[in-house]
């Protein structure tokens, strides 16, 4: 925790040595970690809000890797210096003041978007009751749509601007068409039939096209409202750098941890503020530190054993 809290690697302390810290964290069992993290998510969750009825959003985040080549990193030339990464998903609950992560894995390069997709839905209906699913565009296919719609779950999403989709955004730029339409995602197994939405965005470059899908009964302008609560995951992936360990290890199971004991610290600061401004990021620090402090202190006093009776 020190180390997250100082985003500082494990070479750069004195005591205990990097090598005892290290062999340490070597040593943990990593299921058992995970399982003990996600169990404090889920009683921050129970404390920082009162209803289920909550929004999610799920995205895909890429750490740059400097190194020689693994079979879990992913490839991805939009990262600094590098076109290595070690991907996560990342499962969030995105309410004002309040987003928390609630879950996050690493993804393998040849993993199904669509398996991880369910697999972060089930973990999801087990601690609440999805209100609305934020996803980004890398979800836009037939199967995850068929996925979100089998469980009656509303999602936005944006759509990928395919031929067809460009064809009705030029349509409706002219004044051909409304700026609702119904629309069908084909696939190679079939179509599913989605709302597509269009709203417009006045850029540099003039005006904007930007289509949405969705299984709801809403109208473009609270679609677009709606889908830019998502960026509050992303802003929660860029903060858990914050509280991240450094390393260049090799070792993937060694960025786990360090990517789990973010989202921890991450959590808990965001539990301390419960919807305030404050404590900042560095204040929550200070005050972290001064409690394990005072813990360890506590600790060795009540490990010390009661002094003997003196005799009469």
């Amino acid at each position: 925790m020190k180390m997250g809290m100082d985003e500082a690697s494990a070479k750069r302390l004195s005591r205990p040595s990097p090598d005892v810290v290290l062999r340490r964290l070597h040593e943990v069992d990593e299921v058992t970690c995970r399982k003990k993290v996600e169990k404090l998510n889920e009683l921050i969750l129970e404390m920082l809000f009162f209803s289920e009825e909550l929004t999610i959003a799920i995205d895909f985040t890429v750490i740059p890797y400097y190194g020689e080549e693994n079979p879990m990193l992913v490839s991805d030339s939009r990262l600094p210096g590098t076109d290595l990464g070690i991907k996560f998903a990342v499962l969030s609950v995105v309410e004002e003041g309040k987003t928390i992560t609630l879950k996050a894995r690493q993804v393998g390069p040849l993993e199904s978007k669509v398996s991880v997709l369910e697999e972060l839905l089930d973990y999801a209906e087990k601690l609440l009751d999805p209100s609305l699913v934020l996803l980004d565009r890398g979800f836009y296919s037939f199967e995850a749509i068929k996925e979100l719609k089998s469980r009656n779950t509303g999602f936005i999403m944006p759509a990928n601007k395919t031929k067809p989709v460009k064809e009705i955004c030029k349509k409706f730029k002219k004044g051909e068409i409304s700026s609702e339409t119904d629309y069908a995602v084909s696939g190679r197994k079939g179509e599913e039939e989605v709302r597509l939405l269009l709203t417009e965005k006045e850029t540099e470059n003039g005006t904007e096209i930007h289509p949405f899908i969705t299984n709801l009964n809403i109208d473009p302008d609270e679609a677009s409202e709606n889908y830019s609560w998502r960026w509050r995951i992303e802003t929660n992936i860029r903060e858990l750098e914050k509280f991240k360990p450094f390393t260049t290890s090799r070792s993937m199971k060694l960025r786990r941890l360090y990517f789990l004991i973010s989202i921890l610290l991450y959590n808990l600061w965001i539990l301390t503020r419960n919807g305030k401004e404050h404590p900042r990021g560095h204040e929550f620090k200070d005050w972290l530190k001064i409690e394990l402090i005072s813990y360890k202190v506590l600790k060795k006093s009540r490990a010390k054993p009661p002094p003997l009776p003196t005799l009469a």
